[in-house]
C-alpha cells in the first residue's frame, strides 16, 4: 500500500512477537511439522518460504536445528540475488556440473560473495559459521561501512569478519546468539539462516508491492466520471501547509501517518508531539505468490507505541485475496490480531494487483476484487469497527468498481506536486498525499495523510 524509501529498521529489528493471538494460523499452507507456531523463528521461516528463499528439508519438515552447509548458503544467497546468470564454471573440483547447487556456487565465487579454499575445492558439505554467514551477506550488500561490533565476545570474531559482523549488528540483521554473545565460530542453523536471510531480504531487496502514483508522474491520472456518485466538494483554496503537514481550513481535518515494518524504529512520543493525530498501522498482509497470511513484524511495537503516545489508531491489511472466501479469511485474521487494542480509526482494505509472472492476483477480474472488498468490509463492520477502502485513482474502474462501493468510506493515495489539492473527482474521506514527508521520530521519508472526517 504505502511506498517507502527505507525498508527495515537499523536498530531493534528483532522485536518479533513471540506470542500470537489464540486461534490465528499464519503458517503457510502445508506448514512444517517441526516449526512450532510462536517460536522465535517461525514467522521468518514462512517469510523465507513465501519469498522463495528457502525450502523444506524433507517433505513437511524444515529441520530448523540442522546446520547450514556452504552449498545451502550459496543457494539461498543466489535466490536472494534473483538467480543471476553465471559465467561458466568456477572450476571447483568438488562442485560437479548439474548439481542442485552448482549455479549458486559458481555465482557466489565469481561475484566474490563466497570464496573457495584455495586448493581448487569449495567444500559444499562443510558447515558455515555465524561470522562466515555475516560476511557473505555483507558482501552481497556491497560491503557497506560499519563500526566495530559490541558483542561481549567481539574479541573472538576473526579480523576479516569484524566489519561484516558490525554491519549485521547495526542493521539488526543478526543479533546475539546467547544474550550479549555473538558466538562467531558457532555453526549456523537453518532457523538462524531463515531469520537473517529474511531480515536481509526485507532490508535490501524486498519492496512493498504497494505502488501509489509516483509524484513525478501527472498528479491525477484520468478517472472516468460517473454520474450520480458523490462528487469531491472540497475547496482547493482551503488546503494549506503548516509545520510540514497538509491541513484544511474549510472543515474537519486531521494529520496522520501510515506505517509498517518498512519504517525504521519510531519514536511515537516525538511523532505525537509534532502534531500528528492519528496513525494507520499495517497489521499484516497476504503474500502475492503462495498466498500465505503474515502478521506485520512491527505491528505490536507500532500499535502499542502509538497508543501510548495518545494517538488515534487505525489499521490496514494488504490483501491479495482472489475470492470472497479469502477476503473473509483476511478480515477474520485482522480481527484476531487487533483483539484487545483500542482501534478508533477505520480498518482499511488495501488490494493491489501484482503484475509479476508469479503473482496470484495478476488476472483477477474487477468484479471479483470488488466482491472481495465488500466481503472484507462486511466482516469488519459486523464486528463493530469502521472500514475504509484504500486505492489509487488509476485503479478505480480497473480493479475496483466505485459505483458498487460508494457506500464505503474511501482512502485515496495520490501524490501531487508540492502537495497541490488532488483533482480526484469523487468524495474521499482520507488522502495519502506523499511518501516523502518529514516527521520527527520517524527516520527518513514518511507517508503522510489528511483525514477529512471524525471517526
Amino acid at each position: 500500500m504505502i511506498k517507502t524509501k527505507k525498508i527495515l529498521t537499523r536498530v531493534g529489528i528483532i522485536c518479533l512477537m513471540a506470542v500470537l493471538c489464540a486461534g490465528i494460523a499464519l503458517a503457510a499452507a502445508g506448514g512444517y511439522l517441526d516449526v512450532p507456531e510462536g517460536s522465535w523463528y517461525w514467522e521468518y521461516v514462512y517469510y523465507a518460504q513465501e519469498q522463495g528463499l528457502m525450502d523444506g528439508a524433507d517433505g513437511n519438515m524444515f529441520k530448523p536445528d540442522s546446520t547450514m552447509n556452504r552449498a545451502m548458503t550459496a543457494t539461498v544467497l543466489y535466490r536472494a540475488a534473483g538467480e543471476p546468470e553465471t559465467d561458466g564454471s568456477a572450476g571447483f573440483q568438488d562442485v560437479p556440473d548439474g548439481a542442485w547447487y552448482s549455479d549458486a556456487v559458481n555465482w557466489a565465487s565469481q561475484s566474490g560473495i563466497m570464496e573457495g579454499y584455495g586448493d581448487g575445492t569449495f567444500g559444499p558439505d562443510d558447515s558455515i559459521t555465524r561470522e562466515q554467514m555475516a560476511a557473505a551477506l555483507w558482501r552481497l550488500a556491497g560491503e557497506p561501512k560499519a563500526g566495530t561490533p559490541s558483542f561481549d565476545d567481539a574479541s573472538e570474531i576473526s579480523e576479516w569478519a569484524l566489519t561484516a559482523v558490525g554491519w549485521a549488528q547495526e542493521t539488526g540483521i543478526m543479533d546475539g546468539a546467547d544474550g550479549g554473545l555473538f558466538r562467531p565460530q558457532a555453526r549456523a542453523t537453518r532457523a538462524q539462516a531463515a531469520t537473517v536471510l529474511s531480515r536481509y531480504h526485507m532490508e535490501y531487496i524486498a519492496q512493498d508491492p504497494e505502488t501509489p502514483e509516483d509524484p513525478d508522474e501527472p498528479e491525477n491520472p484520468d478517472v472516468p466520471v460517473e454520474p450520480g456518485l458523490r462528487p469531491n466538494e472540497y475547496n482547493d483554496e482551503d488546503f494549506y501547509i503548516e509545520n510540514g503537514y497538509l491541513k484544511y481550513r474549510g472543515g474537519t481535518s486531521h494529520v496522520g501517518v501510515n506505517v509498517s515494518s518498512r519504517q525504521d524504529s519510531i519514536d511515537w512520543q516525538q511523532v505525537a508531539s509534532s502534531g500528528v493525530e492519528f496513525a494507520m498501522i499495517r497489521v499484516g498482509y497476504r503474500g502475492y505468490t503462495a498466498g500465505s497470511i503474515f502478521r506485520d513484524l512491527y505491528f505490536q511495537r507500532n500499535i502499542e507505541g502509538a497508543l501510548s503516545a495518545g494517538m488515534d489508531v487505525g489499521i490496514y491489511f494488504f490483501s491479495q485475496a482472489v475470492n470472497v472466501q479469502e477476503a473473509r479469511e483476511e478480515a477474520r485474521q485482522v480481527l484476531s490480531m487487533i483483539d484487545g487494542y483500542d482501534i478508533t480509526y477505520p480498518i482499511a482494505f488495501d488490494w493491489e494487483r501484482m503484475e509479476s509472472s508469479s503473482s496470484r492476483t495478476k488476472n483477477v477480474s474487477i468484479e471479483t476484487v470488488t466482491q472481495c472488498a465488500r466481503a472484507f468490509c462486511q466482516v469488519i463492520e459486523e464486528a463493530g469497527y469502521d472500514v475504509v477502502i484504500y486505492s489509487v485513482p488509476s485503479e478505480w474502474g480497473v480493479d475496483l468498481d466505485l459505483e458498487l462501493l460508494e457506500d464505503y468510506p474511501l482512502w485515496i493515495a495520490n501524490y501531487t506536486k508540492e502537495w497541490e489539492p488532488t483533482r480526484w473527482p469523487y468524495h474521499y474521506d482520507m488522502w495519502q498525499y506523499t511518501d516523502s514527508g518529514s516527521v520527527p521520530g520517524i527516520t527518513g521519508q514518511a507517508n503522510l495523510d489528511i483525514c477529512m472526517r471524525d471517526w
